[in-house]
């Protein structure tokens, strides 16, 4: 019998969309879940629902909530798994999770006061190991591929080049397929979003439906090692689409 896992990966949008994101993880029974966009805080709600232990990697603190500050929280990626756990290595790839200022809002210059990271897990899977991982990128206004970008990609390849035994990863990589930046991703590694999604973008939930709903913004990357298989987009649960998919052994 040929090793598989099920997979899902979202950006959840803080804590705005857990009415309909926690049903249908629940419905999903995935075996590996990553988020993007999670507040610390919440991470132990997803664990007790979920049934699931949690690894979570902080990328900013921003004040909450927004309009009038009451706390200062944590936010960045996390992955949930029911299976064993072998290692968990946050590969942080522009600036450091320690003293991280306060993130206000966007403005230029600021963006790099975040941190990023690529969450990367061994889970096994009847004695096999699997090696996945999940980020969320450096955002550009409309999408446009900046300098900042192309230094943060250069260091994100250097570490899932490191991979010698391959990789799976996924998140919201804020660079749209069919641009610069997702596209060299996909020179290097295949891209398993279907063709026929145009976006991954859920424009009755997203903040500026007109402005990016043509943008498929999400991936879902794999080394030969491994075969991606019945990956689809579920709209409907945050103001991305969950990427879910199954995940097997092939080496």
């Amino acid at each position: 019998m040929n090793n598989f896992l099920h997979f899902v990966s979202v950006n959840i949008e803080r804590d705005k969309h857990l009415d309909k994101i926690l049903p249908f993880l629940k419905n999903e029974n995935a075996d590996v879940v990553c988020l993007q966009e999670v507040f610390e805080r919440d991470i132990p709600r997803f664990e007790k629902e979920l049934g699931m232990s949690a690894h979570f990697s902080v990328m900013m603190r921003m004040p909450y909530p927004a309009k009038n500050p009451k706390e200062i929280l944590s936010e960045g990626v996390a992955i949930l798994t029911k299976l064993p756990v072998v290692k968990i290595i946050p590969h942080y790839y522009k600036n450091s999770p320690l003293h991280l200022p306060v993130y206000k809002k966007y403005i230029e210059g600021e963006e790099d006061s975040m941190a990023a990271v690529l969450l990367c897990v061994v889970v096994s899977v009847r004695g096999e190991d699997f090696t996945l991982a999940t980020t969320h990128f450096t955002w550009t206004p409309h999408g446009e591929a900046d300098d900042r970008q192309r230094r943060d990609l250069k260091e994100l390849l250097k570490i899932t080049e490191s991979f010698k035994n391959g990789i799976v990863f996924a998140g919201d990589f804020n660079a749209p397929r069919g641009r610069e930046i997702f596209d060299e991703l996909a020179k290097k590694y295949k891209d398993n979003i279907p063709p026929e999604y145009e976006t991954s973008l859920d424009v009755t939930l997203h903040r500026a439906p007109d402005e990016v709903k043509h943008l498929m913004v999400d991936g879902l990357f794999s080394t030969p090692e491994y075969s991606v298989n019945n990956a689809k987009l579920h709209f409907g649960v945050s103001d991305h689409a969950a990427i879910v998919a199954n995940i097997e052994k092939i080496t």
